[in-house]
């Protein structure tokens, strides 16, 4: 019997998520929707997003990894697929830490855990956006543009509280 190589057991997980990203839509939902999120498929509570490498390309389902392979793979395959993502936010400066790909607006990031957490971030797409210091796109604010990103925020740094795509 042949073993399997790593290489082979990495295909294996590029197609997987290649299905999945052709199988699984955008939901429709109507204004009676809820947030809800997974972690390597289990439940977990929204509010834990924040914690592990996640993405809202089903949104509004946030599925989300224990490690970065997974959410990496995911990614870059649905990125290269549909272009859903407009920005990637970072726990930490450098572009280290829990990470989250964003394909939606969010008025209030401390729903998934992301409120006063974002230490860098990368925009994604050619994409536009803002992030705000307060709630509900309020206050000060930072634009982004075109696959643009700072490693480190400087006095913004852990003040983001929401973020639109412009």
């Amino acid at each position: 019997m042949r073993r399997i190589r790593g290489r082979n057991i990495g295909w294996l997980v590029v197609g997987l998520l290649a299905v999945t990203a052709f199988v699984t839509t955008k939901p429709t939902f109507g204004a009676d929707f809820e947030l809800s999120a997974t972690l390597d498929g289990r439940p977990i509570p929204v509010e834990e997003v924040g914690k592990h490498f996640c993405d809202d390309f089903e949104y509004p389902l946030i599925r989300c990894y224990s490690t970065r392979l997974p959410a990496d793979a995911r990614a870059t395959l649905t990125s290269l697929l549909t272009a859903t993502d407009y920005v990637t936010i970072y726990d930490g400066t450098n572009f280290t830490g829990a990470y989250m790909n964003v394909s939606e607006d969010y008025g209030a990031l401390t729903v998934i855990g992301w409120n006063d957490r974002i230490g860098s971030f990368k925009g994604r797409n050619n994409e536009t956006g803002t992030f705000y210091i307060d709630w509900f796109y309020g206050g000060s604010w930072w634009a982004f543009c075109c696959n643009t990103g700072p490693s480190t925020l400087g006095s913004y740094n852990n003040s983001f509280s929401s973020i639109e795509k412009t």
